[in-house]
Parts: structure tokens; C-alpha cells; sequence
């Protein structure tokens, strides 16, 4: 593979059809995401006549009861929870589909189709319900893992209640072995699926297939182009590293000013395009859905 033209023709690809910028804002949007000051008064009673007084401290507002305003509270607090994960969860697929939009759009463009942020969006809407199924299989395994903490920490801690103080730490000290055991093949299982999900949207996106059917295309495809992959996953290592450098200042700058964050969304975004554009362009070249051009260098598996 020439990752030279590759890196070259990605650009070219988003510079010449720039909605896909757009979609890779939805992208970060989902993927990312002032100070307020109080201020107040007192009045002291001003001496009268001849004479010296010393000023009376103001009267302290009657605090209202605990009790009262406790349910207020709560509630408040309940409906702001809710609200938060509600906001999150749309903003999540918005994201989701947004990354089969730019799949599609990217694939269209490398093959002479006509395209736009309208049919990129439609398409990835078609497979939407794929889309999150593949977004949602590589958090299930920390899912299981927070479930069964919480379980055997609730059993733990019955049964240190009943067993009385002397043997307080034995079942939470059981409790922290199971869940670090557990976590030794949970954790590399979700991170295995997480770098997998970028080869199972496109086979989704670009082959049709559903949910399971992608992570094994997916996987397929990683293996039989395995020295490639891990070429590019260490260029784009690479290219995010020298962003961040060059970026810190304007970054940390742009993240203080709130009016400066849409301009820094843009950028994530813009980031965030180039990144799926070079996988779904390598993905094409791997899968034969596109024809290397000639003098182009093939690197071959081990």
C-alpha cells in the first residue's frame, strides 16, 4: 500500500466534497464533549445624634427546614439526571449514524458517485439500527463488569452486616479479587471490539451486513491486512500526536472561550473526517472495491 497517496487522495477526497466535514462535526459532537459569581449587601445601622453606636450585624435570613425542601431537591435532582442522559443518549446517535454518514459519503465519492450530505445521511439512516448495535456490542463487556461489581459488593456487604465487625474487610477484599479477575478479560475484550467497531461499520456501511456478521467481516479483513493496519493505525498515532502538539496552546485557549468551542468543534470534526476517510479509502483498496492505481506499492502480509 502507498501511504503516501493514500494520505494524499484522503485529503483531496475532503477537500474537494467539504459536507463530509459536517458530518464528522456530528461525529465529535456525540464523541467529546463559565464560572458564575455571587454577589450581596449588608446594610448597618447608621449612628444617631452625638453619640458613638456600635453597628448591629445584619439578621441572618431564616434558613428554610432540611425536611421541606429536601424532596425539592431531590426531585430537581432526579429530573436534571434524567435530562443529561437523555441529551447524551441523542447525541450518541446522532454520532453514530453520523460515522456510517461519512462511510457512505467517502466510498461514494472514491467511486465517481454522485453524493451529498442528504443521500450520506440517508444512507447511514437505512442501517441505523446496525449502526447501534455495532456502537453498543463494545461496552456490554464493561457493562457485565459494573453489574457484577455492584451485585457481589450488595452481597458483601449483607453478609459482612450479619457476620458483624469482625470479618468486615474479608468480603469486599473477595470482592475486589473477583471483579480484578474479571476485568483481566472483560477489559481486553472491549478494547478488542472498540478497535474492531472501525472495520464492522464499514463492512456494515459498504457490504450490507448486520450486526455480527460485520465484526466477523471485519475481523476477517484486520487479519488478512493486519501488517497494513497496523502501519496506518501507527500513522494516524503519529499525525494525532503532532496535532496535539501543535494544537495545545490554541486548544487550551479555545476551550477556556466559550465563544471560541464552535470553532474548536469544527477542528474536532474536521479531525475526526480525515481519520474515517483514510479507513474507509483503505478499506476499499483491501476489499478490492477499488483498484490500486498503477506504481502503486502493495505490502504483503507475513
Amino acid at each position: 500500500m502507498n501511504y503516501g497517496e493514500l494520505l494524499s487522495r484522503t485529503w483531496n477526497t475532503i477537500w474537494e466534497h467539504k459536507f463530509l466535514i459536517l458530518l464528522g462535526v456530528l461525529v465529535a459532537l456525540g464523541s467529546g464533549t463559565g464560572g458564575a459569581s455571587t454577589g450581596g449587601n449588608a446594610t448597618f445601622n447608621q449612628p444617631s445624634g452625638d453619640g458613638f453606636r456600635i453597628p448591629e450585624m445584619p439578621q441572618m435570613p431564616e434558613m428554610p427546614d432540611p425536611r421541606a425542601i429536601g424532596p425539592v431537591v431531590a426531585v430537581v435532582a432526579i429530573i436534571a439526571i434524567i435530562g443529561a442522559l437523555v441529551v447524551a443518549l441523542a447525541l450518541w446517535v446522532v454520532s453514530t449514524i453520523a460515522r456510517g454518514g461519512l462511510i457512505a459519503g467517502a466510498s461514494a465519492v472514491d467511486a465517481g458517485e454522485p453524493t451529498g450530505f442528504g443521500q450520506a445521511w440517508s444512507a447511514a439512516w437505512r442501517k441505523g439500527w446496525r449502526l447501534l448495535g455495532i456502537g453498543l456490542l463494545p461496552a456490554i463487556p464493561t457493562f457485565l463488569l459494573v453489574i457484577i461489581g455492584l451485585v457481589f459488593s450488595a452481597a458483601a456487604g449483607g453478609f459482612a452486616y450479619l457476620a458483624g465487625e469482625d470479618v468486615v474487610g474479608l468480603p469486599f477484599a473477595g470482592v475486589g479479587v473477583i471483579v480484578a479477575s474479571l476485568a483481566c478479560i472483560l477489559g481486553p475484550l472491549a478494547l478488542i471490539l472498540g478497535l474492531l467497531r472501525t472495520f464492522a461499520n464499514r463492512a456494515c456501511m459498504l457490504e450490507n451486513l448486520g450486526v455480527f456478521a460485520s465484526y466477523r467481516r471485519g475481523l476477517n479483513v484486520l487479519v488478512e491486512n493486519f501488517g497494513p493496519a497496523v502501519v496506518l493505525f501507527l500513522i494516524q498515532i503519529g499525525i494525532g500526536l503532532a496535532i496535539a502538539v501543535v494544537g495545545f496552546l490554541p486548544g487550551m485557549l479555545a476551550a477556556l472561550c466559550c465563544l471560541l468551542w464552535p470553532l474548536l468543534l469544527l477542528v474536532q470534526g474536521a479531525i475526526a473526517t480525515y481519520f474515517s476517510t483514510m479507513w474507509t479509502l483503505a478499506w476499499r483498496g483491501w476489499t478490492g472495491l477499488r483498484s490500486e492505481p498503477e506504481g502503486t506499492l502493495t505490502a504483503e502480509v507475513a
